[in-house]
C-alpha cells in the first residue's frame, strides 16, 4: 500500500468510526413532538415521546386485484407494507430503509426487503412544526413503501413487520413493528431458499440443483411438486431466474411457491505477468530515475477482457525509495486481481567530507585528567542536495580524557550511505599519583588455633591527576597472618610517570586463646568376656595443643589401663596452659555382655505316617535344655511343643535368652506324611442325550464331583472331559481321578452316548436380487448360484425351489421359495425377492439451440420466440412435459437458461437445454461528474484528503453498476495538480467515462523535527561552565526545501551553572515561522574532598579501666568552589572511649548542598577474662537407702572484672540441686560485655552402697511330667527387684522360668545388682513328679496284602511292638492278633495295648486288609472287523459273535458293552469294548475295532474358468477374487480344502495356474484347476523427475553446460524401464529457456513422459570501452553555452551481441555554464545494464556587463540635505542570468550637503563582479530666501514635539528589545516608504523600525503578493512578548480574529495617517494602544511564509 493510500484509508477509517461514535441526542422543542435518539453501539432504537412517531399498515390484495385491510393472511396473498415517519426531532439524511418480518416471540429474521422506488435523503422535524415529517427526495415528499410478496413463505401463526432506518454513516435504528396473522389451514409447498451457485474458474455458467418441492396428498404420501425449471439446469452468469413450483389439490386448488437461482461470476481475472519487485539504482547528480516494465496483461473467464487502471504506468519516473506500483483488473462482475509490485530508487552515493581535522596534541592540566579541546566545524555535502545527517564519536569542545582517543566523524544521508573522518587527540600526563587514606597503627588478637593472626586494612586508594588509578604494592598485604608481636607494613604507589608515594603504620597481635585437647575420645564401649563381668579398657594418650607453642598440663579423673564392670561411667580430662587457661573433656565407659546361651539337645529331624481315618497323628520329643556363661540357666522358649500334628512339613523353633538378652536357638523338621488315596463318592452313571440346534454335537452336563480324603484337604481332581464338554454323535468313555497332596489317586469311569436329532441347514439362501429390463424387453433372465444345504446327519438333504435359477422374471416383483429336507423328514426353508427395474428415460426431438439477442437502449428486457421441442418414451406413451420458459417470455439483460422436461410413468426424465442471452451493449452515464476542485494543505503535511459527492451513474440495464475511479472521495492528494478518471461498467462490460483536476495549494509553516527536550548537564570537578552540544536542529518543510533555522545560543555554546532558555526559529522561504524552545541547566553535583581521612582504629582497654582516651590526625577538606565546607563531627580526637566499636563521622558540605563524609570506627576491645574467686574442690557424698538422689550444696562462686561490671554468670548446677548416683561435673562460667570468660569447675560424686531387694522370692515349686516326657517347664512370676539407685538392674538366675526340670529336686538361686557392685539375693526348690503312661514307639501303619490268585486268605506279620516309660523301666506288651496270623479276604482290626509298673495303660490299632485284584478272563474276544461304507452314504450295520468271560471267584461276572453287534457304524474307526467286571471291582475288556472305510473322493461344484487380471495404481500385482469354492462329500463331514492360491490371493503380472484339492477325513482327494493371467498395463514411474533449472550463463559465454542426477523409473513389472530425454544431462543450454522431454516406457509398451525447463539466464552487463573521465571547459564571453567533445563510449557483451545504448547527452552537444553529468548506457537482450557516467563543467569566468552607470550628481539645496535620484544602473552577463545587485544608496535618498561615493556591484552566479561608483555632491543654494520667524517658530516646537516623540519611542523600543528573543526577519533587501531597513545578520535582535506618521507617499504592502495585513495591538502594560504566537489582544473591538488573536484588516494602504479608521476588515482602531505592530504577510502569501514587524 503506497503513502497516499494509506492515508485515504486512515482517513476512510477514521471518518466511519466518528460516525459510529456519534450520539444524536436534542431536546424536546415546546412547539414539535418529536422522539430523541440515542446511540447504542450503532444501532439507535426509536423512543415513544409522543403518541404515535411511526405508523406501520399492513395491506392485502384482494382477489379483484384492490387492497383490503385484514387481521389474517392467507398464505400465496401479496401483502403491501407501509410506514410513516412522524414527529422526529432532528435532521438526518439517510440512505435506506428496511423492513423486516420476524415470527411473533422471535428476534431473529424470516425476511429483510429493501424498501423500493425512492432513495431518502432529509429528515427535517425542526423546520416543520406541524409535527409531521415524511422522507423527501430532492425535496418532493415520498412515502415509504415496500412489497413484499409471500408467497415462499412457509406458514407461521403470526408475523411482526419491524421497519429499519439506515442512515448514511452507517448508524441504524428500529422504528417499531405492526402485527398480521397468518391463515395456516390450508398446507403449503415449501420452496428452497434462494440458491447462488459460483460460476467455475474457466467458465461463464454452472449447473444448479436443488431439492424439489413436495406436495402432501390426503393419504400422507408426498408427490413432488410440478416446477417451471428444471432440476440441475445450466445457469449462466449474472443471471437471475425465478423457479416457480406448483401443487393442485383434488379440489382444483393450487399451491405455488418460488425461489431465485443465480450464478455469480466470483472468479477475478488472472493476471499473466505481473512483474516481479524492480530496483534500480539513482544516479549520482539526481534522485529521480526513468523505470519501464512490460505491459500487464490479463485474461477473465468470462472471455471478455478485463477492465483495467493502474497508479504508474511503465516508464514513470521515481524517487529514491520504495513506492508501490500496482495494477487492477476487474471483470464485468466486479471481481478484482491486483497486480502490485515495488519499485525501490536506490541512492548508493555517500556524502562528500569537505574538512575533516588532522590530529591534535595537549597537555592535561596539573589537577585534571582532562583537557578541553575544540577543532573547527566539519561540514559534507551530499549528491541529493539535502544535508547529512552526522554524528560524532565525541563533541567539539568536549573534555578528552589523558591517553589517545581516535574521534571519528561520520555523514550519511537518508539512504543510510556514509562517509567518515577520523583523527586523533592525544592527552598528556605530567603529575604524580598522591596516596589519600594511608592506615592507622592496628592492634588484633592471635587467632584461637595459631600464634598469628590476619590482618585487614581498607584497600590503600591512590589518585593521580592522570584519571587513571595507580600501581600500589605492600611489603605485607592486608589479609597476611600476622605473628605474635609488633610488624611495620610500608606501602608504596606510583603512577605511568614513575612518581612514587609511601607511607608506613604497625600491625600489634595479641594471644589470648586456651589450649585445644585435641583427641578427647569418643564414648568406649566394650564386651564383657564370656566368663567375667570386667574388662580392661584403654585409650590414647591425650594430646593437647596451644597456640603460644608450649605445651599444657593434662589430668584425668581415670587413668588408661583401668577396670571397668558391667555397665558405665564418665571419665573427666582436664588441660590447663601456661597462661592458666582451661579446657576439659568427658566421656563415657560403657561395658556390655553379648555372650547368647547354648541349647544342649536340640532333637534330630522327626518323619511319621499320619493315620488312614485321621489327618494329621501325635508326635513328640525330649525335654530341651540350655547353659549360659553367666551361669544362670536361660529362659526356653519354643513355636511348637510335643502333641498332636496335621499331614505336612513344619520347622520347629527352640529359642533360650539370658537376662541380657543375648539368645541362642536351634530347629529341627518335624514331617508327617499321608499315604491313603482319596475316594470318589458320586460316580455318575452312563448318560444318553440328543443333538440339536443344527449341531452334530452337544453339551453333557452331570452333577458336580463329591471326593473324600482321610488329609481334609483341597483333593486335584481331573476328568477325561468335565461336565459341560460337547460330545460329537456316538459314545465316549470318561474317566474321572482324585489326587491328594501326597499324590494318592483314586478312579472312576462313565460313558456319554449322543443321539442324532437336527433336520438340515441351507447354507447360501439368496439375497433379494435387483436388475435393470433392457431398453427393448420387459424381462430379465435371472440365475443364483446352486443351493447349498448340509445336515448333521452327515447326508446331503434333498433341495427344491419353486422358480430354478436361471428362469426369466418379468418387470415387478417375485418371491422364490427354497425347499430342503433330510431323510428324517426334518425340513428347512428360505426365500429371496427378485425385482427388474426400468431406467430408460425418454428421447428428446427438435431440442433449440441457444438464442442471442440485443436489449434496446431504454428497456432491459425483451420478448424471444422459438420452437417447441418433443419427445419419444420407448413405453410407447406420449411422457409429461415441463416448461421453465415459453417461446414469446419476456428476457431480462443476461443469459438465461431455458429447460424443458419429458418424464414417464416410471419417472425417468429427459431434459431440452438452451440459453437464451439479451445482450446489453449501452454504455452508462455519469450524471453528475464533478468540477475542477482546488483546495490548501494544512496540518504540517504536503497532501490533503479531498472529498468530492457520491458519483450518481443511471444504465438501462438497472443492475449494479461497477464504478472505479482514478482516486476515489478522499484520496489523500499531494501538492500539484492531478487529473481524477471516473469510469463506471455496467456487467456488460459497457463503460462510461468523465475526468476533473484536483488542485493541491502549499500553505504551511516549517517543523521542527527534532526540537531538543530540557539539557541537564553537571559541571565539571574544577569549572563552573559546561561546554554543551546538541544534534543539529531539522526543520523540515511541506514545500520538499530544506527551511532556515537560527538559535540564541548556537550548539558548543558555554552555559554558566544554573538555567538558561535557548529559543531556535525556523522560517520557509513564503516567511512561515516556527520556534521551538528548551531550557539548558548547570548543575553542581561534586561534593568535598576529604583530605587525611583515618582508618578505623582499635586500641585495648587497660586491666583496671573501661574507657580510653583515643587520638588521631586532625580532618580536612577542599571544595571545587575554593570555600572552606562547614564541618560537622560525631567526635573529636582526644575524647574518651568506652569498652566496644564506636562510629566516628565528620561530615563536609559545601554551599551547594554537596556533602562527603569521612567515616572510621574507633574499638575499644577488653582482653582480660573475670577474675574467679572461691572455687570449690571436688565433693563426695553417699546416697540414702531408699533414694537414688541427694542435694549437695556448696559455697556460692564469685568473679571480678576489669571492667567494673559484674561478670554475667552461667552455672551447670547450683548449690542444694539434687544430683543422682554417679559423677557429675559443675561449671560455673563467668563472661564479661567482651566475651572474655574464666570459669569454675568441679566434680559432685554420689555413691550407692545400698543392695538391691528381691520383693517377691518363690516358695518350692511341685510339678507333674506328662505328654510321655521325663522333664517339663516350669513357670514362676516375673522376679520383682527394687533398687534405691532407680536405675536398670542386672538379674541372673540359676534356672529360669519357664526352665524344663527333669524328674527329681533342683535349687533355683536369684541374684540381683545395681551398677554400684550391690548384690541381693534369694532361692527356692523346684520337685519333678513322673505321672506319664508309657510310649509304643513303633505302632504299625494299616496293612494291605494282596489275595492270590488260588486263595482267599494271606498271613500277615509285622515288627515286634517296641514301648518305653519315661520312669526308664520297659513297660508291658500285648496283642489282639499276634504278627503271623492268617487273614482273610476283606480288612481287620488289630489292637496292642502296653502298661508301665504304675498302672498307665497306652493302646494303639492298625487295620490288616486283604484285597483281590485279579479280574476276569475273557473267553472269544472279536479282531477289528474292517468294512467299506456306501457312495452315497456315511453309516454301515456291522455284527459280530457275542463275548463271554469267566471269574476265579466262580461267580458270573457284571458285563458292559459300548456297543451291539448289528449297530449302525458312521465312516471312520470307532473302538468296541465289552468289559466284565467281578464283585471286587476287578475288570477286563474285550476291545476290538470297527473300521468303515470311506472310499469316495469329494466332488468340486464350482470350479472356476480361466481369469484374466489387469495391474493399476502402480503396482506389479493385483488381488485376484474367485466365488467361494463349493465341495460336495458322501462323509457328510467337514472337508479339508486347499487351493494353491486362495481368493483374494496378490497373483504377480504374468501366468499362474491355480490348483484345487478337496479332501475327506479319508483322505479321498478331489481336484480341479484354472490359469490366473496378470497382464501389465500400468506406466513406468519416473522417480526424479528434474524441477526447472535455472543456471547463470558465464560471463564469456552465452550457453551453460547443465547436468542433473540420472533419470530413476520404475516399473511394477519389476523390469527397469527403458529411458529416453530430448536434451541429456551435461548439454549445452543457450541463454533463454528450452524446454527438456524426458520418456520412459516398459517392455509391454506403456508410457510415461515427465518434462521440466531449463533457464539459462544471463546476469552480467556488458564491459563498456573508453569511458570518459571528467571534463572541465571554460563558456566563451558572449554565450552561456558551448558544444563539448569527447570520444565515442561503446561495449562489448558476453552474449555477441551489440548493447542497446541510449545516452543523456552526445559528444558535440552544447553544454550551458555549470555541471551536467553525461550518462551512457548499455542493455544486453537480457536486460542487464552498465553505464559509464562522467561530467561536463562549463565553468564562466566572464564578468557581468554595466549598463547606464550615471555620471556624477550635483545638487544644491536650501537645508541641511537634498533628495537626490538617479537612473538606476542595470547590468548583463553571458550566462543570461541577471546578476544580483546591491548598492551602497538607492534613488529618492536624502543626502546631506558634501560629496558621497554611490557604489553599485553586480555579481553573477559565477561569482564574477562588476561595479559602477559615481558621485553625488550636495552644495547649499546660496540663492534661497530666509525664512519667516513664525516659520521657524513653528519648526522649533514641531522639532521639539518631536523630540519628545522620539524619546518616547526609543524608551518603548528598548523596552520592546528587552523582551523580544531572537526575532529575526527574512534577509530581503525591502524600501517602504522612503524608510531604510536594515538587513538584519544572523543572531542579531529585530530593528524596531519607526514609522514617520506624516508622508506622502504610499505603498502597497500586498504589492509584495497575495497577501494581506494584520493588526496587532496590546496596552504596554500587558505587552509580555516572548514569540509571535503569545501576542495578546486587550483593546481592540474586532468582528473576527484568527488563531494567534490578530484582527485582520485585509489589504491596506498606507498613506500619511495613523491606523486609519476607513480601513476594511472590520477592525477599529481606538487609538489606546500605546504600542501595536504591524504584521505583513501570512499563510497565504506568494512570497513565503515570512513575517516583517512594525513596532509604532
Amino acid at each position: 500500500m503506497g503513502p497516499r493510500r494509506a492515508i485515504t484509508s486512515c482517513m476512510l477509517l477514521c471518518f466511519a468510526s466518528v460516525a459510529l461514535q456519534a450520539t444524536y441526542s436534542v431536546a424536546q422543542d415546546a412547539s414539535t413532538q418529536c422522539v430523541t435518539l440515542h446511540s447504542d453501539n450503532g444501532t439507535i432504537p426509536g423512543t415513544d415521546q409522543s403518541a404515535n412517531p411511526y405508523e406501520i399498515t399492513v395491506q392485502a390484495e384482494a382477489q379483484d386485484g384492490g387492497l383490503e385491510t385484514a387481521t389474517t393472511y392467507k398464505v400465496g396473498q401479496r401483502i403491501i407494507v407501509s410506514i410513516e415517519l412522524k414527529q422526529l426531532n432532528f435532521s438526518m439524511s439517510f440512505s435506506d430503509v428496511i423492513i423486516q418480518a420476524r415470527e411473533s416471540g422471535s428476534t431473529a429474521p424470516i425476511g429483510s426487503f429493501n424498501v423500493t422506488g425512492s432513495r431518502f435523503v432529509h429528515l427535517d422535524c425542526l423546520n416543520n412544526p406541524e409535527g409531521t415529517v415524511r422522507l423527501t427526495q430532492d425535496g418532493r415528499t415520498s412515502s415509504v413503501k415496500s412489497t413484499i410478496h409471500w408467497r415462499t413463505m412457509s406458514p407461521l401463526p403470526s408475523i411482526h413487520f419491524i421497519a429499519n432506518v439506515l442512515s448514511t454513516s452507517g448508524v441504524s435504528w428500529a422504528l417499531g413493528s405492526n402485527r398480521i396473522d397468518l391463515d395456516t389451514s390450508l398446507p403449503t409447498v415449501v420452496c428452497p431458499t434462494d440458491i447462488t451457485v459460483p460460476a467455475g474458474p474457466s467458465s461463464n455458467g454452472s449447473n444448479v440443483f436443488w431439492e424439489t418441492p413436495t406436495c402432501p396428498s390426503p393419504n400422507d404420501t408426498s408427490e413432488l411438486a410440478e416446477c417451471d425449471h428444471v432440476n440441475g439446469s445450466s445457469v449462466d452468469t449474472l443471471e437471475h431466474a425465478e423457479v416457480s413450483c406448483e401443487c393442485a389439490t383434488a379440489e382444483g386448488v393450487s399451491r405455488k411457491c418460488s425461489f431465485y437461482i443465480s450464478v455469480i461470476d466470483i472468479t477475478p481475472p488472472v493476471i499473466r505477468n505481473c512483474p516481479e519487485d524492480i530496483q534500480v539504482n539513482a544516479p549520482a547528480d539526481t534522485s529521480f530515475v526513468e523505470v519501464t516494465w512490460p505491459d500487464i496483461i490479463a485474461d477473465d473467464n468470462s472471455g471478455a477482457t478485463p477492465s483495467s487502471n493502474n497508479t504508474f504506468p511503465d516508464g514513470s519516473f521515481f524517487t529514491i525509495g520504495n513506492e508501490s506500483a500496482t495494477s487492477w483488473f476487474w471483470d464485468a462482475s466486479g471481481n478484482v486481481a491486483i497486480c502490485s509490485f515495488a519499485v525501490t530508487v536506490i541512492d548508493i552515493t555517500p556524502p562528500v567530507i569537505v574538512n575533516c581535522p588532522s590530529d591534535i596534541d595537549v597537555n592535561a592540566p596539573a589537577d585534571s585528567n582532562t583537557a578541553e579541546v575544540s577543532w573547527p566545524r566539519v561540514t559534507a555535502i551530499d549528491n541529493s542536495g539535502a544535508i547529512p545527517t552526522t554524528n560524532s564519536t565525541s563533541l567539539s569542545g568536549s573534555s578528552f580524557s589523558i591517553g589517545e582517543e581516535l574521534v571519528t566523524i561520520a555523514f550519511w544521508d537518508a539512504s543510510e550511505n556514509v562517509a567518515s573522518c577520523t583523527f586523533t587527540v592525544n592527552v598528556s600526563d605530567i603529575s604524580p599519583p598522591v596516596i589519600v587514606n594511608c592506615p592507622r597503627d592496628t592492634h588484633v588478637n592471635a587467632l584461637s588455633d595459631n600464634n598469628t593472626a590476619m590482618v585487614t586494612w581498607s584497600d590503600v586508594i591512590a589518585e593521580d591527576n592522570s584519571g587513571t588509578t595507580p600501581t600500589t604494592t605492600s611489603n605485607v598485604v592486608s589479609g597476611s597472618l600476622f605473628d605474635i608481636g609488633e610488624t611495620t607494613v610500608t606501602i608504596s604507589s606510583w603512577d605511568a610517570s614513575g612518581n612514587t608515594a609511601t607511607c608506613t603504620f604497625t600491625i600489634e597481635v595479641v594471644d589470648i586463646t586456651p589450649p585445644v585437647i585435641m583427641n578427647c575420645p569418643e564414648d568406649i564401649n566394650v564386651n564383657a568376656t564370656a566368663d567375667n563381668n570386667t574388662i580392661l579398657v584403654t585409650w590414647p594418650e591425650i594430646i593437647t595443643e596451644d597456640n603460644g607453642g608450649r605445651p599444657p598440663s593434662v589430668s584425668s579423673t581415670l587413668v588408661s589401663g583401668s577396670y571397668f564392670t558391667i555397665g558405665g561411667e564418665t571419665v573427666t580430662i582436664t588441660s590447663e596452659d601456661v597462661s592458666g587457661n582451661t579446657e576439659t573433656c568427658m566421656f563415657m565407659v560403657t561395658v556390655y555382655d553379648v555372650t547368647p546361651p547354648v541349647i544342649t539337645n536340640c532333637p534330630e529331624d522327626i518323619h511319621v505316617n499320619a493315620s488312614a481315618k485321621s489327618s494329621g497323628v501325635e508326635v513328640t520329643w525330649p525335654g530341651i535344655k540350655a547353659e549360659d556363661n553367666s551361669g544362670m540357666t536361660p529362659i526356653t522358649n519354643s513355636t511348637s511343643s510335643p502333641g498332636f500334628f496335621s499331614i505336612g512339613n513344619e520347622t520347629v523353633k527352640v529359642t533360650a535368652f539370658d537376662a541380657s538378652g543375648n539368645v541362642g536357638t536351634c530347629m529341627f523338621k518335624l514331617e508327617v506324611k499321608d499315604v491313603t488315596a482319596p475316594v470318589v463318592v458320586n460316580c455318575p452313571m452312563d448318560i444318553h442325550v440328543n443333538a440339536s440346534d443344527d449341531k452334530d454335537n452337544v453339551g453333557v452336563i452331570w452333577p458336580d464331583i463329591q471326593v473324600k480324603d482321610n488329609s481334609g484337604t483341597a483333593l486335584l481332581v481331573n476328568s477325561s472331559s468335565s461336565s459341560g464338554t460337547v460330545f460329537p454323535i456316538g459314545k465316549e468313555t470318561v474317566t474321572i481321578t482324585a489326587s491328594d497332596p501326597s499324590g494318592n489317586v483314586g478312579m472312576c469311569d462313565f460313558k456319554v452316548v449322543v443321539h442324532d436329532a437336527e433336520p438340515p441347514v441351507i447354507k447360501n439362501c439368496p439375497e433379494d436380487i435387483h436388475q435393470y429390463a433392457p431398453e427393448d424387453s420387459s424381462s430379465v433372465r435371472v440365475t443364483w448360484p446352486d443351493i447349498l444345504a448340509d445336515d448333521n446327519s452327515g447326508v446331503a438333504p434333498y433341495t427344491n425351489s419353486t422358480s430354478p435359477s436361471g428362469s426369466l422374471f418379468a418387470i415387478g416383483e417375485e418371491t422364490v421359495v427354497i425347499t430342503s429336507w433330510d431323510a428324517s423328514g426334518n425340513q428347512r426353508i428360505c426365500s429371496f425377492d427378485v425385482e427388474i427395474i426400468d431406467i430408460h428415460p425418454p428421447v428428446i426431438r427438435d431440442c433449440p439451440t441457444d438464442i442471442n439477442v440485443v436489449a434496446p437502449d431504454d428497456s432491459d428486457t425483451l420478448a424471444v420466440t422459438w420452437d417447441d421441442a418433443s419427445a419419444d418414451d420407448n413405453s410407447g406413451q406420449v411422457p409429461h412435459l415441463t416448461r421453465s420458459s415459453n417461446s414469446g417470455d419476456w428476457f431480462v439483460i443476461g443469459r438465461e437458461t431455458v429447460t424443458t422436461t419429458f418424464t414417464d410413468d416410471s419417472g425417468n426424465s429427459a431434459r431440452c437445454v438452451f440459453n437464451v442471452a439479451v445482450a446489453d451493449v449501452t454504455p452508462p452515464v455519469i450524471a453528475n461528474c464533478p468540477m475542477n476542485i482546488h483546495v490548501n494543505v494544512s496540518d504540517d503535511k504536503d497532501n490533503v484528503g479531498v472529498i468530492w459527492p457520491d458519483i450518481q451513474v443511471k444504465d438501462n440495464s438497472g443492475t449494479a453498476l461497477l464504478v472505479n475511479s482514478s482516486s476515489s472521495s478522499g484520496t489523500v492528494f499531494t501538492i500539484g495538480e492531478e487529473t481524477v478518471t471516473i469510469t463506471a461498467s455496467d456487467r456488460s462490460g459497457n463503460v462510461g467515462r468523465c475526468a476533473f483536476k484536483v488542485v493541491v495549494h502549499d500553505a504551511e509553516p516549517p517543523v521542527i523535527k527534532n526540537c531538543p527536550e530540557d539539557i541537564h548537564r553537571y559541571a565539571p570537578e574544577v569549572s563552573s561552565s559546561v561546554r554543551v552540544t546538541w544534534p543539529d536542529i531539522l526543520a523540515d518543510d511541506n514545500s520538499g526545501v530544506a527551511p532556515y533555522t537560527n538559535s540564541t545560543s548556537p550548539s558548543g555554546s558555554l552555559f554558566a551553572i544554573g538555567e538558561e532558555r535557548v529559543v531556535i526559529t525556523s522560517w520557509d522561504a513564503s516567511g512561515n515561522q516556527r520556534i521551538c524552545s528548551f531550557d539548558v541547566e548547570i548543575i553542581d553535583i561534586h561534593p568535598p574532598v576529604i583530605r587525611d581521612c583515618p582508618t578505623d582504629i582499635t586500641v585495648v582497654a587497660p586491666d583496671d579501666s573501661d574507657t580510653l582516651a583515643v587520638t588521631w590526625d586532625d580532618i580536612s577538606a577542599d571544595d571545587n568552589s575554593d570555600q572552606v565546607p562547614q564541618q560537622t563531627s560525631s567526635s573529636n580526637s582526644g575524647d574518651w572511649f568506652v569498652i566496644g566499636r564506636e562510629t566516628v563521622t565528620n561530615t563536609f558540605t559545601d554551599d551547594s548542598g554537596n556533602s562527603a563524609s569521612c567515616v572510621f570506627n574507633v574499638t575499644v576491645i577488653d582482653i582480660h577474662p573475670p577474675v574467679i574467686r572461691d572455687c570449690p574442690t571436688d565433693i563426695n557424698v553417699v546416697a540414702p537407702d531408699d533414694s537414688y538422689t541427694l542435694a549437695v550444696t556448696w559455697d556460692d562462686v564469685s568473679a571480678d572484672d576489669n571492667s567494673g561490671q559484674v561478670p554475667h554468670l552461667t552455672r551447670s548446677s547450683n548449690s542444694g540441686d539434687w544430683f543422682v548416683i554417679g559423677r557429675e561435673t559443675v561449671t560455673t562460667t563467668f563472661t564479661d560485655d567482651s566475651g572474655n570468660s574464666a570459669s569454675c569447675v568441679f566434680n559432685v560424686a554420689v555413691a550407692d552402697v545400698t543392695p538391691p531387694v528381691i520383693v517377691n522370692c518363690p516358695m518350692n515349686i511341685h510339678v507333674n511330667v506328662s505328654d510321655d516326657k521325663d522333664n517339663v517347664g516350669v513357670i514362676w512370676p516375673d522376679i520383682q527387684v527394687k533398687d534405691n539407685s532407680g536405675t536398670a538392674l542386672l538379674v541372673n538366675r540359676s534356672s529360669s522360668s519357664g526352665t524344663v526340670f527333669s524328674i527329681g529336686e533342683e535349687t533355683v538361686t536369684i541374684t540381683a545388682s545395681d551398677r554400684s557392685g550391690n548384690v541381693g539375693r534369694c532361692a527356692f526348690k523346684v520337685v519333678v513328679h513322673d505321672a506319664e503312661p508309657p510310649v509304643i514307639k513303633n505302632c504299625p501303619e494299616d496293612i494291605h496284602r494282596y489275595a492270590p490268585e488260588v486263595s482267599s486268605s494271606v498271613r500277615v506279620t509285622w515288627p515286634d511292638i517296641l514301648a518305653d516309660d519315661n520312669s526308664g523301666v520297659a513297660p508291658y506288651t500285648n496283642s489282639t492278633s499276634p504278627s503271623g496270623s492268617l487273614f482273610a479276604i476283606g480288612e481287620e482290626t488289630v489292637v496292642i495295648t502296653s502298661w508301665d509298673a504304675s498302672g498307665n495303660q497306652r493302646n494303639c490299632s492298625f487295620d490288616v486288609e486283604i484285597i483281590d485284584i485279579h479280574p476276569p478272563v475273557i473267553r472269544d474276544c472279536p479282531t477289528d472287523i474292517n468294512v467299506v461304507a456306501p457312495d452315497d452314504s456315511d453309516t454301515l450295520a456291522v455284527t459280530w459273535d457275542d463275548v463271554s468271560a469267566d471269574d476265579n471267584s466262580g461267580q458270573v461276572p457284571h458285563l458292559t458293552r459300548s456297543s451291539n453287534s448289528g449297530d449302525w457304524f458312521v465312516i471312520g474307526r470307532e473302538t468296541v469294548t465289552t468289559t466284565f467286571t467281578d464283585d471286587s471291582g476287578n475288570s477286563a475288556s474285550c476291545v476290538f475295532n470297527v473300521a468303515v472305510a470311506d472310499v469316495t473322493p469329494p466332488v468340486i461344484a464350482n470350479c472356476p474358468m480361466n481369469i484374466h487380471v489387469n495391474v493399476f495404481d502402480d503396482k506389479d500385482n493385483v488381488g485376484v477374487i474367485w466365488p467361494d469354492i463349493q465341495v460336495k462329500d458322501n462323509s457328510g463331514t467337514a472337508l479339508l480344502v486347499n487351493s494353491s492360491s486362495s481368493s483374494g490371493t496378490v497373483f504377480p503380472i504374468g501366468e499362474e495356474t491355480v490348483t484345487i484339492t478337496a479332501s475327506d477325513r479319508s483322505e479321498n482327494v478331489g481336484m480341479c484347476d484354472f490359469k490366473v493371467v496378470v497382464h501389465d498395463a500400468e506406466p513406468p514411474v519416473i522417480k526424479n523427475c528434474p524441477e526447472d533449472i535455472r543456471q547463470y550463463a558465464p560471463e564469456v559465454s552465452s550457453s551453460v553446460r547443465v547436468t542433473w542426477p540420472d533419470i530413476l523409473a520404475d516399473d511394477n513389472s519389476g523390469v527397469a524401464p527403458y529411458t529416453n530425454s530430448t536434451s541429456p544431462s551435461g548439454s549445452l543450454f543457450a541463454i533463454g529457456e528450452e524446454r527438456v522431454v524426458i520418456t520412459s516406457w516398459d517392455a509391454s509398451g506403456n508410457q510415461r513422459i515427465c518434462s521440466f525447463d531449463v533457464e539459462i539466464t544471463d546476469i552480467h552487463p556488458p564491459v563498456i570501452r573508453n569511458c570518459p573521465t571528467d571534463i572541465t571547459v571554460v563558456a566563451p564571453d558572449d554565450s552561456d553555452t558551448l558544444a563539448v567533445t569527447w570520444d565515442d563510449v561503446s561495449a562489448d557483451d558476453n552474449s555477441d551481441q551489440v548493447p542497446r545504448q541510449t545516452s543523456s547527452s552526445k559528444s558535440g552537444d552544447g553544454f550551458v555554464i555549470g555541471r551536467e553529468t553525461v550518462t551512457n548506457t548499455f542493455t544486453d537482450d537480457s536486460g542487464n545494464s552498465a553505464s559509464c557516467v562522467f561530467n561536463v563543467t562549463v565553468i564562466d569566468v566572464t564578468k557581468p556587463t554595466v549598463l547606464d552607470c550615471p555620471l556624477d550628481v550635483i545638487v544644491s539645496t536650501c537645508g541641511s540635505d537634498a533628495r537626490v535620484s538617479w537612473t538606476i544602473p542595470t547590468s548583463l552577463d553571458n550566462s543570461k542570468v541577471t546578476p544580483t545587485v546591491a548598492s551602497s544608496a538607492i534613488p529618492d535618498s536624502y543626502f546631506t550637503l558634501g560629496s558621497h561615493t554611490v557604489l553599485y556591484q553586480f555579481i553573477d552566479g559565477s561569482g564574477n563582479e562588476a561595479s559602477c561608483m559615481f558621485t553625488v555632491q550636495v552644495d547649499l543654494d546660496h540663492d534661497c530666501q530666509s525664512i519667516p520667524l513664525a516659520v521657524i517658530v513653528a519648526c522649533a516646537v514641531t522639532l521639539l514635539i518631536a523630540g519628545i516623540i522620539i524619546i518616547v519611542c526609543v524608551m518603548c523600543i528598548w523596552r520592546k528589545r528587552t523582551s523580544d528573543k531572537a526575532w529575526r526577519e527574512r534577509q530581503l533587501p525591502w524600501v517602504s516608504r522612503g524608510i531604510n531597513v536594515p538587513h538584519p545578520s544572523e543572531n542579531t535582535p529585530p530593528q524596531n523600525v519607526a514609522i514617520p506618521l506624516v508622508d506622502t507617499s504610499y505603498k502597497r504592502i500586498d504589492d509584495w503578493g497575495a497577501g494581506f495585513v494584520n493588526l496587532a495591538y496590546a496596552e504596554s502594560e500587558a505587552y509580555q512578548e516572548t514569540g509571535f504566537q503569545d501576542a495578546k489582544h486587550t483593546s481592540l473591538p474586532h468582528e473576527t480574529e484568527d488563531e494567534h488573536g490578530y484582527a485582520s484588516i485585509g489589504e491596506y494602504q498606507e498613506k500619511c495617517q495613523a491606523l486609519p479608521e476607513q480601513a476594511t476588515g472590520n477592525a477599529k482602531n481606538t487609538n489606546r494602544a500605546a504600542e501595536s505592530r504591524i504584521v505583513v504577510g501570512n499563510e497565504t502569501s506568494q512570497k513565503g511564509n515570512e513575517y516583517f514587524i512594525y513596532h509604532v
